[in-house]
């Protein structure tokens, strides 16, 4: 009997499992307008820093070293540093202030509309290059984010979750995926899907669409559609824990290709497909709201992706003890 990812083993003793690496999307970019944008990661308080509203975006830890102020609530901006809003304190970043305080910063990635952290210098899996390439030839269409009452860990799971997709979102058979390296140090799952296509007096025929699955760490999965119109897509649906343990949010980001001209797909298509993506989250939601956070799962031979999605996420871990 093995546990499986973020479920029996979200807690080690009494401590939630933490993540020390690895890329995940902390935001929208839409969403950060401010010089000074406070963030959240598993408890964790961030900042997002943009000078004069213009310019790249860094990401550095919030709390001011002095006495534990949110430098992103009151604080002010001037070139490297961060006037604290409790005693004045000039708060470099990246390296020493005026008053000798400093907060880290971490890697940061905007791209295709969303905002994305990297925890360590650990350099595998390379996301911003499978990101670059993933996306090449398509538009980013930044969509919606919804909270669940689950780990980050079982919303990607999902993705390596053969049964699943029978059985919740309708396929004609489980597709038998089978999981291995991909070109940028992911861990993909690869299988074929039977969606059911058609109706009329004969009933349903299957369509068979082409399905690769990229996970580029424990919060955030790129699937591919790659079948005959309408199904050549690909959608990103990321998760980031939230405050307390068994919460994450989700976040999604459709990623479709232009047209042979180089226009961006139809507005039509873009929001019937990124409708269908949120009725089908929704079918999830529904039973990862309602699973046994304590149960230590039996696995069986249809899940060895989803085994293999366990394993994955254990190298971003913090040792705990």
């Amino acid at each position: 009997m093995r546990p499986s990812p973020g479920r029996s083993d979200d807690v080690v003793g009494d401590q939630p499992v933490r993540y020390a690496h690895g890329w995940y999307q902390l935001a929208f970019e839409r969403d950060l307008s401010e010089p000074l944008t406070p963030l959240r990661f598993a408890g964790r308080a961030l900042m997002a820093v943009r000078s004069e509203g213009a310019g790249p975006f860094r990401l550095f830890d919030a709390v001011c070293p002095h006495r534990g102020a949110h430098l992103a609530y009151g604080g002010r901006l001037i070139t490297d540093a961060v006037v604290c809003p409790f005693h004045g304190h000039r708060v470099g970043l990246g390296g020493a202030g005026h008053d000798g305080f400093c907060v880290r910063e971490y890697g940061c990635l905007v791209q295709g509309g969303g905002v994305f952290v990297r925890l360590s210098d650990q350099a595998e899996p390379d996301f911003a290059k499978g990101l670059q390439d993933l996306g090449a030839g398509h538009t980013f269409v930044p969509g919606f984010e919804m909270t669940a009452e689950t780990t980050m860990e079982v919303v990607i799971e999902n993705g390596f979750d053969s049964a699943h997709f029978r059985s919740v979102h309708g396929l004609m058979s489980i597709p038998g995926l089978v999981a291995d390296t991909g070109p940028f140090g992911e861990l993909v799952a690869e299988g074929c899907f039977d969606i059911p296509w058609g109706g009329g007096s004969g009933g349903a025929s299957p369509l068979k669409v082409r399905y690769h699955g990229h996970a580029f760490s424990p919060g955030i999965f790129i699937a591919e559609m790659d079948g005959d119109p309408p199904f050549q897509y690909r959608i990103m649906t990321t998760a980031t824990p939230g405050d307390r343990p068994g919460v994450c949010t989700i976040r999604l980001t459709l990623i479709l290709p232009n047209a042979a001209d180089g226009r961006p797909p139809a507005e039509p298509f873009a929001s019937d497909l990124m409708d269908r993506s949120r009725e089908g989250l929704e079918l999830d939601r529904a039973i990862w709201n309602r699973l046994d956070p304590h149960h230590k799962a039996s696995f069986v031979g249809a899940d060895q992706a989803a085994i293999a999605f366990g394993d994955f996420c254990r190298r971003f871990r913090n040792d705990v003890g």
